[in-house]
């Protein structure tokens, strides 16, 4: 190996250890928490609701938990349940108004709609004749106003006044409802109504204006939990869809590599392979040109079939014999190269042979008589074996 060889291959050995430490100690190292909203059951971050969907079943045991990925009328099509849950929890809940006439169809069904959300859409809002107040953007630090949440059902509140948020959680209430059809479920310690129960038919419409509450940050902080459980505990036990579609922290996927760089040990391999692919374009991608193996030509063992037996016949002295082999040979010939069958009518066999090979008729003519002769003589001089011969080579050179 030469020197700039060794050079070069030193070189890469760094390289990819060097690339390979760097890929390690990012896979290792810590991850910040990342606050950013999600609401999707997919994430497990604190503002997601992986654990919060993970302990679904045991509010509602032994019935099925479903996920919807799509609007409620895509997702019903044109039949309309009966006796099931619908959970929504999302910063935002927007329906348009065909959406909600086939909510209320639901829940006048006898369904029962949760919903957490902070904003909502101006049909769903004219619709129920209520406004949401946002009195502040998300506390992500401890602070020393606090924010309660109690229920106003003496039962469900039990040995505690309120849950006591310090950190991760908003303060949103209704600032107006129609109190003709709506039941205050909870209020904050201000006394501000922020769960209400609106009740429509055979079911019942439940909304809650702080999300946030429901996350998973708050099913882990002390009686935080609680709060949620009973929340959802007005819900009856049976049959749950839950709601996934336009999550706030939820990328649209548009494509297979959209999903992959979506999901981080995807991403992270997608890298990786990248990264090698890269590296060996640089280093072994070079065209190395193989030894070029030589082939012998062939060798045509027919001919030397032929040479051998023509040797045999001259030898013999049989030319007649030799003369008769090359007719059947020319036989062959025409029936495979103009699918001319000779049979005992040589006028017709002569002429269709003159047309399709262009050769002229009396040349054709002169050959079948010389091969007719052949039949009635035992041998021939040599003379007439060329002179034979040299009729066929003439039809082979001019025919086409």
């Amino acid at each position: 190996m030469n020197q700039s060889g060794r050079f070069q291959r030193v070189i890469s050995i760094i390289l990819i250890i060097g690339v390979i430490i760097l890929v390690v100690s990012a896979f290792f190292a810590p991850q910040p928490l990342d606050w950013t909203y999600s609401y999707s059951n997919r994430h497990a971050k604190p503002l997601g609701t992986r654990l919060v969907y993970n302990v679904i079943n045991h509010l509602f045991p032994g019935q099925e938990l479903i996920v919807k990925h799509s609007g409620l009328n895509d997702f019903l099509e044109e039949a309309t349940p009966v006796n099931t849950n619908f959970i929504y929890i999302n910063n935002n809940y927007d329906p348009n108004c065909d959406e909600v006439s086939r909510l209320l169809e639901v829940a006048s069904a006898g369904n029962h709609v949760f919903i957490a959300a902070e904003s909502f859409s101006e049909c769903f809002e004219d619709t129920f004749n209520l406004r949401v107040r946002r009195a502040m953007p998300p506390v992500l630090s401890i602070t020393n106003d606090s924010i309660g949440y109690h229920f106003t059902n003496k039962a469900i509140q039990k040995g505690y006044q309120d849950y006591w948020f310090r950190k991760v959680i908003t303060n949103n209430y209704f600032e107006s409802y129609d109190s003709t059809r709506t039941t205050v479920l909870g209020h904050n310690n201000r006394g501000r109504t922020n769960f209400i129960k609106i009740q429509h038919g055979h079911g019942a419409i439940f909304i809650n204006a702080n999300p946030i509450a429901f996350t998973n940050y708050h099913l882990l902080s002390g009686n935080k939990s609680e709060y949620i459980f009973k929340s959802l505990s007005y819900l009856p036990v049976t049959t749950t869809v839950w709601d996934e579609s336009h999550k706030t922290g939820v990328t649209s996927i548009g494509s297979e590599i959209d999903f992959i760089l979506a999901e981080p040990a995807l991403r992270m391999a997608w890298y990786l392979t990248l990264m090698a692919a890269f590296f060996w374009l640089v280093f072994h991608g070079k065209r190395r040109q193989r030894a070029i193996p030589i082939i012998n030509a062939t060798r045509n063992i027919t001919l030397s079939f032929v040479e051998t037996i023509s040797r045999l016949y001259l030898l013999k002295n049989d030319h007649a014999g030799i003369a008769r082999k090359r007719f059947l040979y020319f036989k062959e010939y025409i029936r495979n190269r103009y699918f001319i069958q000779i049979t005992s009518d040589e006028s017709k066999i002569i002429e269709e042979i003159s047309e399709k090979s262009g050769v002229r008729e009396r040349s054709v003519a002169a050959l079948f008589r010389m091969a007719k002769n052949l039949d009635r003589v035992k041998n021939i001089s040599q003379e007439d074996l060329q002179q034979f011969n040299r009729q066929l080579e003439f039809f082979y050179k001019n025919c086409r």
